[in-house]
């Protein structure tokens, strides 16, 4: 008994000495506090538009536990930002306890006002944390970007939500980018032009339309794109495919043309329907344009009439372009590379098909033809051109001086009338594919490789994609869409 009676006093004397013994005694005024960033940065934010929510962690390096006096926001109540300490949101917080050794999150989110500026513009603030007496901060970043907006205004079963574009003479210019929400439509008897240096971000699942008699005008410049991409500005979405729904033009559109664009991270960057059969136009004229990573294709065109020159249709999760169920079709000066990496691709770069199953296994067919003419089609597997023909339909189509990738057991090049002086199974040697620079690196094969006289057939052909010029007279151009410069 008596033993136990000098133990139990023994034993607390001993834990309050382990536990005084091993404290960080703070000194006042000495920093209790250190945190995983400085400065929380934010990519460019469209005004009124919530930004994506950011983190950063507060750490006590110190055994004894720490009490936060106050953790707020600089801007107070009027801040842009808005804070969540630990699990809890508000813009000020007193006396919170953060135990020794150990860390909490502090989750950052911001909406900017308007700054009626055609450029973003820097928005700052600061979280503030007052502990042993000492003020420490962590910076915020924003650039606020104002743009215009198109919501949904209307529903279609089958379509989604969607907005009509103004009919009478609408012109999106580079002077704010312009945020679609659902799908902007451009209506019957409609005309939309988008002038050089436009941006047009579109929000998952939304995309552009235009309808039965309308029609687009995408009036990009060399160096001055017209840019078609997602609204998702941060880095980790700078390439991901799949990100909006692309680009569609309708059964019965009419004189569509894009040139110097660059549309990018979309599931079909280009769609195109039928032509309008009042017109002998193209559905569409496709010039000078880059269409890149798309999840399923950079074009996909049915019973369409495109012309085409100048334009990288660069990688994509199924094909590069598909011509289907027939139609009229030219390329010029085209490069075609599919260098996907994101999964197992099955079909070639570029599909040909006159014919699709319809209902009842009742075939939907039309004729095919379709010119490619000093022209790249590549990429990382063994054939890169699929023949889907069926002999009920006409099946016409030359590949004219082009550089190819095909599997020799899948398709037979032996037709000069189909396949006039191919460059066989050559390496093309861009420069990073698989990044979408299709530029032509050093000894490419495909480097003074073209026709003049395929060349010569336009004006436009004259410069590349990037506006070098062509060689003319006894030179020979390289194939594809670039030019390279020495």
């Amino acid at each position: 008994m008596s033993i136990l009676r000098w133990l139990l006093p023994l034993s607390v004397i001993i834990s309050l000495l382990i536990s005084t013994g091993c404290a960080d005694d703070l000194m006042p005024g000495e920093a209790a506090l250190t945190f995983s960033e400085d400065t929380v940065i934010f990519d460019t934010v469209f005004t009124t538009i919530g930004s994506v929510t950011r983190q950063f962690k507060v750490y006590n390096p110190n055994s004894a536990d720490v009490t936060i006096s106050s953790v707020m926001l600089a801007g107070g109540q009027q801040s842009k930002y808005r804070i969540n300490v630990d699990g809890v949101p508000g813009t000020a917080f007193s006396n919170v306890l953060l135990r020794g050794n150990d860390s909490m999150f502090v989750f950052v989110d911001v909406t900017l006002d308007p700054n009626n500026l055609n450029a973003p513009a820097m928005v700052t603030d600061s979280v503030v944390f007052v502990a042993n007496g000492v003020t420490q901060d962590v910076d915020l970043a924003a650039c606020g970007w104002d743009a215009d907006f198109y919501y949904p205004t209307a529903y279609l079963p089958g379509l989604g939500s969607y907005s009509i574009v103004q009919c009478t003479n609408e012109v999106w210019t580079s002077a704010k980018p312009v945020v679609i929400y659902g799908y902007a439509v451009v209506d019957e008897d409609c005309h939309l032009t988008i002038e050089a240096g436009t941006r047009v971000f579109s929000h998952k699942y939304s995309g552009l339309l235009v309808f039965d008699g309308g029609s687009l005008e995408v009036r990009g410049m060399a160096g001055n794109e017209v840019i078609f991409a997602s609204d998702r500005l941060d880095p980790f979405y700078v390439d991901q495919a799949g990100e909006w729904n692309g680009i569609w033009l309708f059964n019965g559109s009419r004189d569509n043309t894009i040139d110097h664009a660059i549309i990018k991270n979309a599931t079909i960057g280009i769609r195109v329907d039928s032509f309008n059969t009042a017109s002998s136009n193209p559905t569409l004229v496709l010039s000078n344009t880059v269409i890149e990573n798309m999840s399923s294709a950079g074009l996909l065109a049915y019973t369409s009439k495109v012309n085409a020159y100048n334009c990288v249709f660069g990688n994509g999760g199924q094909v590069s372009a598909a011509l289907s169920i027939g139609g009229e079709y030219n390329f010029h000066h085209c490069t075609f590379g599919n260098y996907w990496s994101l999964g197992n691709r099955q079909t070639p770069a570029v599909l040909l098909s006159n014919w699709q199953e319809g209902p009842g296994d009742v075939p939907y067919l039309s004729p095919l033809d379709a010119y490619f003419g000093n022209c790249i089609i590549y990429g990382n597997n063994i054939n890169e051109l699929g023949l889907d023909n069926s002999p009920a339909a006409a099946f016409d189509f030359k590949l004219d001086r082009c550089l190819l990738r095909v599997d020799p057991v899948e398709v037979d090049v032996s037709n000069p009338l189909q396949f006039a002086d191919i460059i066989l199974n050559e390496n093309p040697k861009f420069k990073d594919a698989v990044n979408h620079d299709f530029e032509l690196d050093t000894l490419s094969p495909a480097m003074n490789a073209g026709y003049q006289i395929i060349t010569n057939a336009f004006p436009e052909l004259s410069t590349d994609l990037l506006g070098n010029f062509r060689p003319f007279g006894l030179s020979l151009p390289d194939l594809g869409a670039y030019e390279r410069q020495e």
